[in-house]
């Protein structure tokens, strides 16, 4: 009798408001900080939606907050364990200073918002990203000959008296590879580079790097990466 009366009080319970029932959502991470990046420029970065529910979840509205901001989403219906990405672009344009940006998603799994927080510090001068300079401090693999081009490079001066590793934070996997060199030595430049993947010489894509120096505020740079495709088709990847 004790074991059937527990049996029906978890029911009521899970019933009521267990936490994994009808549709729910879930965001592994929810804001996200650029650091430092220049002015006049489109970053990105990729927000994951995964469908925690035993019901399909629907994404219903998504509000970018600004001109400046874009929010396209892969798949806008979710069964219970799918997920899907959304990359928030933003383009930096005369923005100075410390800028923060709050998307956000409606969905049918309640009527609380679900914020995607994005942090950025642009700046309007290339050479006031102190502790490090990057040159250039945004890459273009842009393709406008038959001439396959795939690879940009960038340098890395290290303005401080103490040696900086390197450490990739966000890199779209999906559309370049990226080279940094682990160490950049104190009052040393170094090179560093970005690659497009076999697979999408022939597209065009506004993405970005970012990363960090192991300085004790843990400085990011966001580099934005661009490419465009003017040659004829099929060119591209010859």
């Amino acid at each position: 009798m004790k074991k059937l009366l527990l049996g029906i009080i978890a029911a009521v319970l899970w019933g009521a408001g267990g936490s994994w029932a009808g549709p729910q959502i879930a965001v592994p991470e929810g804001e996200f900080n650029f650091g430092k990046v220049p002015q006049s420029a489109t970053i990105c970065h990729t927000y994951w939606l995964r469908s925690t529910g035993d019901d399909t979840l629907r994404i219903t509205k998504i509000v970018p907050g600004c001109g400046c901001t874009k929010a396209p989403v892969e798949d806008t219906v979710l069964a219970p364990g799918d997920s899907t990405r959304i990359d928030i672009f933003f383009d930096t344009q005369r923005y100075g200073g410390y800028v923060t940006k709050k998307p956000y998603v409606m969905t049918n799994a309640g009527e609380e918002p679900v914020f995607l927080t994005f942090h950025s510090h642009v700046l309007s001068v290339a050479d006031s990203t102190l502790p490090i300079i990057l040159t250039p401090n945004r890459l273009d693999v842009s393709q406008f000959t038959e001439m396959p081009r795939r690879k940009a490079t960038f340098t890395i001066h290290n303005t401080s008296a103490k040696d900086y590793t390197l450490t990739v934070i966000d890199c779209p996997a999906d559309y370049f590879a990226v080279k940094l060199p682990p160490v950049v030595k104190a009052g040393e430049t170094a090179e560093g580079s970005v690659e497009v993947l076999e697979n999408r010489v022939g597209e065009e894509f506004e993405r970005s790097l970012t990363f960090a120096i192991s300085d004790e505020a843990g400085t990011r740079y966001t580099l934005p990466v661009k490419r465009m495709v003017r040659v004829k088709k099929g060119a591209a990847g010859s």
